[in-house]
């Protein structure tokens, strides 16, 4: 049972029972143990925050470093786009020059092939042979180009091609070693990652933690204004319930009473709320504004507004025995009234955070909760 329910159950008790020195004995220990509980909950909520606020730090010092690993990445992954694009233009150029090699080649094969049919004649032997200056000249110069341009042609190509398998070289190297950073920088990105998460989890339950508590910081403080208040309602004295001898006493009446509300039993006596909490009466739905009426004569000791039962009142019926009507729209007796069996005390309502319209109905003895089915009539 949670401590609101104890603490409603201790004010329904205390209604009901006659004003002794005990019994506000026992509402000031109470009242106390709620006091300390508010302290402790205090220093926890104190403690929490201090620890909501290294840890928001810590997460966003992750956060900034995730962000700056991220940056190196893209500029990675830029690097590695320009690299794989010039790769990708030697390897073109590359193919231009290995057709042209070819060429190349051709060309030279046939300037072998000239200078076979020249056979090992020299330049000097050459000029002998001429018997025109004119030619003689044109010769040497034929012969003097043919050897130079031989030379630079394949000058030029092993240059080339030494200097394209230094650039290849050096590309796969950088490429080889910028995928490397870049996996090491994933694999450390993602263990920030889950540092983060994981701080996200305990920030999640610290908050859910710090929430927690301050609602039952506040459930608390409502609780002791509550008894503080039934504190003074039962210094000043309640008068012991005086029946007139004309009216049936309640405990006589078990499967005669008339149901207080015109409605469909929606939740009963026992059934589960929760994993730990069973309704201690029953809930009945009904349209908005009818009537309730009152089960049996007694007095009006509590008609006001209950945290978590909206509009309430009760009414003990002597010896002990008490009924409850709670979600009420409007209350339409006073604490201190008498009432008649069957008179109508109020209106169906959905005070109290409920959604639907309906009225709560339970029947105490002595404090404790009694099946309404027991004691109300069945429906023909």
């Amino acid at each position: 049972m949670s401590k609101t329910q104890l603490v409603i159950s201790a004010i329904l008790t205390l209604l009901l029972a006659s004003p002794s020195l005990a019994g506000e004995k026992e509402d000031r220990i109470k009242l106390k143990t709620i006091s300390q509980d508010i302290a402790k909950l205090q220093q926890s909520i104190k403690g929490s925050s201090k620890q909501q606020d290294s840890l928001n730090k810590a997460l966003r010092k992750a956060e900034l470093a995730s962000a700056g690993i991220n940056l190196k990445i893209n500029s990675l992954e830029t690097k590695l786009k320009s690299l794989n694009a010039e790769l990708t233009q030697l390897h073109l150029e590359q193919t231009t020059l290995e057709a042209s090699r070819k060429s190349q080649q051709a060309m030279i094969s046939k300037q072998i092939t000239a200078a076979y049919h020249l056979g090992s004649e020299e330049p000097i032997k050459l000029l002998l042979n001429q018997e025109n200056p004119d030619r003689i000249s044109r010769t040497l110069k034929y012969y003097d180009y043919f050897l130079q341009a031989r030379g630079k042609k394949l000058s030029h190509y092993r240059e080339t091609l030494t200097s394209l398998n230094k650039v290849e070289a050096s590309i796969s190297d950088h490429q080889l070693a910028l995928s490397t950073n870049r996996d090491a920088l994933k694999q450390e990105h993602q263990q920030l990652t889950e540092r983060q998460q994981a701080r996200r989890e305990v920030l999640a339950q610290l908050n859910k933690q710090l929430s927690g508590s301050k609602q039952t910081l506040n459930k608390l403080s409502t609780e002791r204004s509550r008894l503080e208040s039934v504190l003074k309602s039962l210094q000043k004295s309640i008068a012991k319930l005086s029946l007139p001898s004309t009216e049936q006493p309640f405990a006589g009446q078990r499967g005669r009473l008339a149901w207080p509300v015109s409605g469909r039993l929606s939740k009963h006596f026992g059934a589960s709320r929760n994993a730990s909490i069973t309704w201690d009466g029953w809930l009945l739905r009904a349209k908005e504004g009818s009537a309730v009426n009152t089960i049996h004569h007694g007095r009006v000791i509590f008609s006001n507004y209950l945290r978590g039962h909206g509009l309430l009142m009760i009414i003990d019926h002597g010896d002990g025995y008490m009924s409850l009507y709670a979600h009420n729209q409007v209350l339409l007796k006073e604490t201190g009234e008498w009432v008649l069996t069957g008179e109508t005390i109020a209106k169906v309502g959905n005070s109290g955070g409920r959604e639907e319209h309906a009225l709560y109905f339970e029947i105490r003895h002595n404090g404790k909760p009694a099946n309404p089915k027991r004691w109300l009539k069945k429906k023909g």
